[in-house]
Formats: structure tokens, sequence, C-alpha cells
């Protein structure tokens, strides 16, 4: 029996059955809403304070001045490049650093109690491979707390760069945030509880071989109960907390408190800790040689620049300084004055849900009661939803109701899985069929036509099948009770994998779980105003007002991803296609975000002209980028536009191969041009510019050092795997600068299966050994570390030997090596290869004519460093 709701229902779509439908162009509104809240959270990301002035220290003497900040991040770039071992990292740059410390000092108020310390240090430590430094330098400053220093916060930055670049974003704007905080917390009346150490660090990019001299070996390390790094994998915008603790919430409980500019993401913890960004900090070697938690901050957009020539002031302002430094002298003021650091040790083991909106509020709550959050909303998200409808027509009609939101469900399901295979379709069809990868590297805008507007075109072709296929003569479900039944559908999709990922232990649940808290949030308003049967104006407003709410959280995901994965594939390689993540990412954040309203296309009188409008965007996408200049990956330096670079690391290379036991005098030896495959396209360009080459022979054409002849016989072919070898003639070899020298020391035999081979490194270079013990012998143990070495490829093993300043004192390696089987006629000689690499990345006046040609030649929308690497194969 039908009640009087349910006979005035029925009676309006009797009168006209078109009363619940929208007009076409709403459609086109609805897609307008989305593009517009997305740019909104897009713009989000670069809303930066103002600079404080110099004129400001006066008005302001306690607060962070971005342009006195500024000034000393100018200073620091005109040194040029820096990396560790050069001339302007070692002496210049400590210089500069020095005397601004020394300005601290004269200018300080005289309760503070500031020391400096220069820290020169030598060690090693193994991970993956063993990483070995010599006389590195760390400059560190001290602010004496009054608890007799025995809790300390350490602030670390790096002020060395890689090659070729001035670092001014990676790390010199971090160094020069830092020196700003002393500058201001010298000045304050008084100390603070704890005591605050800065560590300068010269020795990050080798890699974070500075960080680790101090913490295993300083005198204030041991006293530190918490750090913070700030690091750059970008250039400008806001930095981004992107890792913390581990298992130490107290810390994001603080950051909460203390930041006035949050931004945040637990997801981004998330991946970072997965493994899926090509790049590592310092916070690891804290962590794990230190056992102390911390804060990682990075500032990641515009990641073009990172590691490039173009890392400069030119593309940075004094409001990113100011940012960083606001937020980062309200959280060392907190923990320095606070009881966290004094009770570090016992504070709560776990972790923390975090993030923040838009940079307006910071949310955090632990995993625990984020767990009951979840299924609270995805458990509460149905319930309402249904209730919602079943309020209308009546509870015993719920077998169909139930049937409409299962249809939404498996609608949304199916749509979303042929959306990325669609998309995975497009990606190979671009890189191999057509050969115009990236072409959204330049022009970012590319992704949403190419991998976005097909998601929603196919999720809207699912939603109206499901709707033409599965509608019903009779039913009891007006159209827009249908459609509020569908989005419920959407809910019950989002809830199972919301549940899921819970149970799974992923953190990043909360994205879904927020996005499930706006939709019961729109049905529970329009439940109560009782709109629900009313003409699909009425409850559509509401709807769509909060699901803004829903456009603006959803999309700072799309932006925040996309703006940082769209760089790296500029420097992840050349061995897998780059189109495909970005299509996976691009469609999964477009599903993310539309999913709630993609319903809503059965409300359209012509649903197929809005489907046609998507289709027509991603035609023109497609077009742009395979037939026109739009779609070209790289951008030149401009007057209007920032560089887009493609990276191209070549190195004019040496190879001597010496007779076993031999390191005098070399039995072969030959040369040639080694190109790291950084991108999908590096490989082209390089062919293309040597082609060019006036005095190019055929017999220079490239090949894979992996298919290369002595690579049957040879320790890695004399080479590292995966890269492009032009051989070049005896007339251009590079001119070789000295080299590191390697000689056996000693040999020694406990028995006939057992043998120590000592070894002597000379030469203050940057160098790479590589050794693979022969068959039937294995490496045991070396003086590196205790346990057995690890292996980074198919029985080899890999040290990287840094220099800060100039070392007499030869680093020693010894080998424990042990012959397979028990007989003596298993005795192995040699037992083992050894690969040393020298290179030379700013040492130009060693660079050959045609070199210089070559890399003259490379056209101006690359980035290009340029080295000379020296490479000795012995057998021992």
């Amino acid at each position: 029996m039908l009640t009087g709701t349910d006979r005035r229902a029925k009676n309006k779509d009797d009168y006209d059955p078109n009363i619940h439908r929208l007009p076409w162009y709403a459609g086109w509104l609805l897609i307008a809403l989305v593009a517009f809240f997305g740019t909104g959270s897009y713009l989000s990301f670069f809303i930066l304070p103002s600079a404080l002035t110099l004129a400001d220290l006066g008005l302001h003497p306690f607060a962070f001045n971005g342009a006195r900040s500024w000034e000393t991040l100018r200073q620091l770039e005109t040194l040029g490049p820096r990396p560790t071992g050069s001339r302007a990292n070692e002496v210049l740059a400590v210089q500069l650093l020095e005397h601004e410390f020394s300005l601290v000092n004269a200018s300080g108020n005289a309760a503070q109690k500031v020391l400096y310390d220069k820290q020169i240090v030598s060690g090693a430590y193994v991970r993956i491979g063993a990483s070995v430094y010599r006389r590195v330098q760390n400059l560190i400053v001290k602010i004496v707390g009054e608890d007799d220093d025995r809790h300390a916060l350490l602030l670390n930055c790096h002020f060395d760069s890689v090659a070729s670049s001035p670092g001014a974003s990676d790390d010199g704007a971090s160094c020069a945030v830092m020196l700003e905080l002393i500058r201001v917390l010298s000045r304050e009346p008084r100390k603070p509880r704890h005591s605050i150490v800065f560590l300068f660090n010269g020795a990050e990019e080798t890699p974070l071989q500075g960080s680790h001299g101090f913490i295993t070996g300083h005198r204030w390390a041991k006293n530190v109960r918490a750090f913070i790094n700030l690091e750059s994998a970008g250039s400008g915008g806001k930095e981004l907390l992107f890792q913390s603790g581990p298992g130490h919430p107290w810390l994001i409980e603080a950051y909460s408190r203390a930041v006035r500019h949050p931004l945040g993401q637990a997801i981004g913890e998330e991946i970072f800790q997965l493994g899926l960004i090509p790049s590592g900090t310092d916070f690891a070697i804290f962590h794990e040689f230190g056992r102390i938690p911390g804060l990682d901050f990075a500032h990641i957009f515009n990641g073009y620049r990172y590691h490039t020539q173009y890392d400069s002031i030119a593309y940075l302002s004094p409001a990113v300084l100011q940012r960083t430094g606001d937020n980062m002298l309200a959280l060392v003021r907190l923990l320095a004055n606070g009881n966290e650091l004094a009770e570090s040790a016992n504070r709560a083991v776990g972790s923390d849900v975090y993030f923040d909106f838009l940079g307006l509020f910071f949310v955090t709550y632990s995993t625990t009661e984020g767990s009951i959050f979840n299924v609270i909303v995805s458990l509460g998200g149905l319930l309402v939803g249904c209730w919602s409808v079943l309020a209308i027509v009546g509870w015993r009609h719920w077998p169909c109701v139930a049937l409409e939101v299962l249809h939404g469900c498996v609608a949304t399901l199916v749509g979303s899985i042929v959306a990325l295979l669609f998309n995975l379709g497009i990606a190979f069809m671009l890189d191999r069929t057509m050969n115009r990868s990236m072409g959204w590297f330049s022009t970012s805008g590319l992704a949403i036509g190419l991998y976005c507007a097909p998601v929603l075109v196919v999720l809207f072709v699912c939603h109206r099948v499901s709707q033409q296929l599965f509608r019903k003569s009779k039913t009891v479900l007006s159209l827009t009770l249908t459609v509020q039944a569908r989005i419920t559908g959407v809910s019950l999709l989002w809830a199972i994998l919301t549940v899921g990922s819970t149970i799974a232990g992923f953190r990043s649940a909360y994205i879904i779980s927020i996005l499930l808290t706006l939709s019961m949030f729109s049905t529970t308003l329009v439940m109560l105003l009782k709109l629900q049967a009313f003409p699909s104006g009425y409850w559509l407003i509401v709807f769509l007002i909060v699901h803004s709410v829903g456009l603006l959280w959803t999309t700072q995901f799309y932006h925040l991803f996309i703006n940082f994965f769209i760089p790296i594939a500029g420097r992840s390689g050349a061995s897998s296609n780059p189109d495909v993540p970005i299509g996976i990412i691009a469609g999964a954040c477009t599903i993310l975000a539309t999913s709630f309203l993609v319903p809503l296309i059965n409300l359209l009188r012509k649903p197929y002209a809005t489907i046609g409008m998507l289709c027509a965007f991603f035609v023109g996408a497609f077009v742009l980028a395979t037939l026109t200049p739009v779609g070209f990956p790289y951008r030149a330096p401009g007057p209007n536009q920032a560089p887009k670079a493609q990276r191209i690391h070549v190195q004019h290379t040496l190879r001597q191969f010496f007779d076993t036991n031999e390191t005098e005098s070399a039995h072969r030896s030959d040369a040639g041009y080694l190109l790291q495959l950084l991108d999908r396209h590096n490989e082209r360009t390089f062919r293309e510019v040597l082609k060019s080459q006036p005095d190019y022979d055929a017999s220079e054409t490239p090949v894979q050092t992996n298919s290369m002849a002595e690579c049957a016989k040879e320790l890695f072919c004399g080479l590292p795997r995966s890269l492009l070898w032009s051989p070049q003639p005896e007339s251009n070899r590079p001119n070789t600068p000295e080299m590191a020298q390697l000689s056996l020391a000693s040999r020694e035999s406990e028995n006939s299966a057992t043998s120590k081979l000592t070894f002597r490194l000379t030469g203050s270079f940057e160098t790479v050994i590589r050794l693979r013990p022969r068959a039937n012998v294995t490496l045991v143990g070396w003086n590196l570390a205790p346990g057995k070495p690890p292996m980074v490829g198919l029985g080899e093993h890999y040290i990287q030997v840094d220099h800060g300043l100039p070392s007499n004192e030869p680093f020693i390696l010894e080998l424990d090596l042990q012959t397979n089987g028990t007989l003596p006629a298993l005795r192995v000689d040699p037992l083992v290869d050894i690969s040393v690499a020298t290179l030379f990345c700013e040492y130009h006046k060693h660079f050959t004519k045609r070199f210089k040609a070559l890399v003259s030649s490379f056209p101006d929308w690359t980035a290009v460093v340029p080295c000379v690497r020296v490479v000795n194969i012995y057998s021992f």
C-alpha cells in the first residue's frame, strides 16, 4: 500500500516523466564545476606568505626574516656547483658559513651560549652497497639549553650540491633558513629549555655521508632526542612533511600544534617508505644509525629543476623561505621548550594518521582511532544512504533499493577497471606504436585530456548502460531516488576498499574515509530537509555544495601526485614506459574525485552530449600530443617559461684492462662516450646529436653495454650495466687527470680454502669500486662492516669512496675470500675481479676538443652533465 508521499511522487512521474531530469547543458556545468574546484586546490599549493623585508628587522626582531635569509642564499649560490671534494664546497662554502656564524656570535644576546664546531670525519657504512667517506666536513652550531645539554633537538641541511647544479633549492635554501633560525634564536633574551643543534653537513649527495659521520662520531650527537631534516626534491612552492617518526606520533602532534602553514599527508609517507620514489634523505641515516625519531620536510613541486643547472634562485622567491622559516621557527620553539624531548623515550610508540586541508588546518589522530573512524563512516554511509531512500518508498521495498545500490556499486567497479585498462592501452599506443610518450612532461595539462577525460567517459557510459539495461518499467523508485540509491552504491564500493585498506594496515585509507564522511553528511542533510523525492534541483543543490568540498579534497591529491611524479619520469630510467604510471595515477585520482558525481549522468535529458564533449576533449589532447609541438616533452628556458629539460649525463670514458695481479701497465685500453639512460628518449637524443658531429664515423654507433662482446669475459663489461656506449677512436681519448690507484698490499692464505687480500687505494677522488668473486669463490667478509657483505647484483659488490678535503692516507680495503669445496684441486686463481672507476665532473679543463663539441651540440632543452671517467679493471 502506497503512502501519501509515495502517491505524490508517483503522480508527479506520471504527469511529467522528465520532471526529474536536467537540461543537457547541466552535464557541461558539472564538468566545469570539477575544473573550477580542481583549479582552486591547485592554486592552494602556491599561496605563500609575504616575506618580511630588512626594514622589518626593527619591528619584528624575533620573527623569521625572509629577506635576510634570501641574502644568505644568494651568496651561497654565487659559489656555483658545490660537489663534495670541490674547492667551492670544501673551502668557499665553509668560509662563507663560518663568517656568518661569527656574525651571529657578535650580535647574539648575552643570555645565550652559542657554540661552533667543525667536524672533519672519515668513516663507512653499509646499506645496499658500501659507502666510504674520507675527511668530509660538517659545520655544527649549538644553542645550549637550560637542562645542561641532556636533551637536544637536531636540525639538518646540506650545503653540498651535485655536479653542474648551484643547488639553490637542494639544499642551499634549507641552510639559509637554518642560519636565519640561529640568528633569531640567538637573540632571544632567555635560553631554550633544551639545546638546539644545527648540522650543516657537507656530504649528502655522495650520498648521506656527512649525516652518518655526525650521528655516529660527534660528541653532541649522543644527546639528540629528535631531529628535523630539511630537504628538497623540487624548486619552490610549499615544503611538504612527507616522513615522520617512525613510531613516535608525538612529533606529528607537535607539528600540528606549532605550524602556521601546514602541509603534510600520511599517504606521502607511505609512498616514500614503500620505495616508490627513487631517492633518499638523511632521515634514513639518523633513524638507522642514530635510532632517533624525526620529521622529514622537502619542497617537491617543480622537480624538473632538481639536480640540474636550473636549480637557482631565478626560480625561487623570498616567500618560499619565509613560509618554511615561519613553520620551522614555531616548531623548534615548541620542541626546544616543551616536555616532548625529555619524555621522548617514554612516549607511546605507534603511528598517526595526519593530513592538512589546503593548508588551512591540520588534522591528526592515532591509527586505532582512524580504524574505528573508517569502519564507522563506511557502515554509516551505507545505512544513511539506504535509510534516506527507504524513508520515502517504505521499508518493505528494501529489495528494490538494495538492487539499485548493487547496480551503482558494480557499474562504478566495472567502469573503474575498464577505464584504467583503457588508460594502459593509451599509454602503450603512445609509447610503442607512435613513439610519442611523455607528451605531458612539459605540458602537464595534456595528462587531463589523455588520461582523465577517457576515465570519465567510461564511467559515464557504464552508469548509463547499467541504467538502460536494468531499468524496470514498473518501480516504486522515481528517477531521483534511483540516482540517490546508485550514489549509495558508490559508497558501498569505497566502503569495501576503506575497510580492506584499514585491515591491511594502510593509514592512507583516510583519503577515502573523508570522502565517505562528506557523502554521508550530504545525504543526512537531504534526508533531514526531506528533499529526497523532490525534483532534482532541490536535493542536488545540497549534494553539490557538500561535494564541492569533496572536490577540493580529492583533486589536491591529483595535483600532488601528478606534479611530483611527472618530473620523476625524467630521471627514472629508460627501461619502462613512463606513460603507464602517469596514466594509472591520473585515472585513479579521477575516479576518486568524480565517482560520486558520475551517477548524475542519468539525470540528464541528453547524457551523450556530455560524453561526446569529453570524447572530443580526449581526441583534441591526443592530436596535440602526437601531431603537434605541444606534445614534445621538453622546453628550453625562456622569458615566459621555466625550463623542463631532458637530463643528459654523458661521460668521456677511458677503459684500461690489466693482467692478473698487475697494476702498473694495462695490456689493453680503449675510450668511448658513456651515456646514462635517465628517461625514455635519452638514447634517441644522444644518437641524433652524435650523428650530427662533422667527424662522426659509423664505428661510433652506440650500443647497449649489456650487449657488448666483452661482457662475456670482463667484469661488468668494464662498464655499468644498461648504459649506452659509443666507441671513440684513439685520437679522442680523454685527457685523463690523476686517477685513483689500486695496488695489492698483501695476500694471506690461512688454508687452501680461505684467503685475505689487502688493497691500498690512493687518490682523493670520487671512486666507485665494483668487485665480483670468480666462480666457486665467495666474499665472506671485509673490513668495512661486520657480517657478510651484501650483493647488489648477481654476485657483485659495490663500494663508493668519496673525499672531502684531500687525504694523503690511502684507503685500505681487506677482502676475506673463501673457495667453495674441500678438495685442493678446487683452488681458484685469480679469486676476484675488481673495477675501479674514477669520476671527474667539475674538471672541464680535461675535456678534449671533440668532447667539448659534442657537449655544446646538445639542444637548449637539455640539461647536460659532462664528466670524465677512468675505469681500471683488475684480476687478483
